[in-house]
This record gives structure tokens, C-alpha cells and sequence, in this order.
């Protein structure tokens, strides 16, 4: 009975590990990525940037592929502007991010770790959110950002 469960839960863990395997080019961008994080941490109080899994969330439901999603976050950080920026309320709230002067390879290698890395709900940066809209009285974000905590957040 015990090797049974041992086994079990090696499989899970096996299996779970190997789910999410990073390609080589994601596994370079995740180093890379670090430097994005400054900003577009989710746990930052009070923020500097939307978080990371909002982003890729807008970019997902944007692209028709995995390769124009890549090729749509690498010209947006290279050349940001507020045609081509997908997220309104973060430009209004933090404004235009600056560019990002980098080679395209990194802003490459980047954009592959953001396509296929499975960011966590951002809990607190919804929480200061939350927090933020009850005190100015949006009540439009504060039902969203509300909703949102409770969906995924609710064990946090």
C-alpha cells in the first residue's frame, strides 16, 4: 500500500515537472526575463506595471499564433506606442513603458519564455487593486478586480 502511493506520487511529480518543460529558447528568456520583472512583478506595492499574466492573457486573446504573439511582444518592446499598446488601463494607470533597446534575439528568447511560462493568477497586485478602487470609488474595476480575486485567488 505504501509503495503504492510512493509511486503515485512520484508519477505526479514526474509528470508535473515534465507538463511544463521550457524549451531551450524559454529556459535563455527566463534569465532574460529578470530584468522585466522590475516592473511587471505582480507582488510590487504599489505597482510599476500590469502584471506579467495580464499581459500575456491580453496578448493570447490578441494573436492568431504562438509566432505572431512572439513577434507582437518583441516590436511592442521595442518601439512602444499607444497604437499598438494592449493594455489601456495599464497605460493610463502607469503609462507607456519605456523601449527596451535590446538585441532581438533576447527580445526573442523573452517573448518564447512569456508565450510558454505559466504565470500564477496575480493575487496581490489585485488585492492592492481592490484596495485602490474602493478608495477612489471605481466601482467598475473594484466588481472586476473583486471577481477576479475571488476566482483565483481564494485560497491565498
Amino acid at each position: 500500500m505504501i509503495k503504492a502511493k510512493i509511486s503515485i506520487a512520484l508519477a505526479a511529480t514526474i509528470f508535473s515537472a515534465c507538463s511544463h518543460a521550457l524549451s531551450p529558447d524559454a529556459t535563455d528568456g527566463k534569465l532574460l526575463y529578470q530584468g522585466c520583472g522590475t516592473c511587471h512583478e505582480q507582488a510590487l506595492s504599489p505597482p510599476k506595471a500590469p502584471p506579467m499574466w495580464e499581459i500575456k492573457r491580453l496578448y493570447e486573446r490578441q494573436a492568431k499564433d504562438d509566432a505572431t504573439l512572439v513577434k507582437n511582444i518583441v516590436s511592442f518592446t521595442k518601439e512602444p506606442s499607444l497604437e499598438t499598446a494592449i493594455h489601456d488601463v495599464g497605460v493610463e494607470r502607469y503609462g507607456l513603458m519605456p523601449a527596451m533597446p535590446l538585441p532581438d534575439d533576447m527580445l526573442n528568447k523573452i517573448a518564447t519564455y512569456i508565450l510558454e511560462e505559466e504565470f500564477p493568477p496575480p493575487c496581490d497586485y489585485w488585492n492592492y487593486a481592490l484596495t485602490r478602487a474602493k478608495a477612489t470609488d471605481k466601482t467598475e474595476f473594484e466588481r472586476w478586480y473583486q471577481r477576479m480575486f475571488r476566482r483565483s485567488c481564494s485560497g491565498n
